[in-house]
């Protein structure tokens, strides 16, 4: 794709593997599909899911692998949203009350 410059940027290819951020907010939770409460749990989650992506790298240099193989965007690719999302208590979601699964107790004075 050009651009105004002149270059040809092709931005998937480019630069999003090397700009973690934007290719955080563009992975799946945010691309539609998800529901309001796990796009709001996920915008949160960045640092999180950056720091798993680390370990998951050190783990491929244990290995004997070429870390670097790797980017942020082919983790997030993989990256399992809907299950770690759904493993959640209901008290770690957003706007998450456990009221309704747990009754009032009455007091006996």
């Amino acid at each position: 794709m050009a651009n105004d410059t002149g270059f040809n940027v092709d931005y998937l290819r480019d630069i999003l593997p090397y700009e973690p951020q934007p290719a955080f907010y563009s992975s799946a939770p945010f691309g539609g599909g998800f529901s309001p409460a796990s796009q709001q749990y996920w915008a949160g989650q960045y640092g999180n899911v950056m720091n798993q992506y680390e370990g998951e790298r050190g783990r491929m240099m244990k290995r004997g692998e070429d870390p670097y193989s790797m980017t942020f965007l082919d983790y997030l690719e993989k990256y399992p949203w809907t299950e770690r999302y759904t493993a959640l208590s209901p008290a770690m979601r957003p706007g998450g009350r456990t009221a309704r699964f747990t009754p009032s107790a009455r007091r006996l004075f």
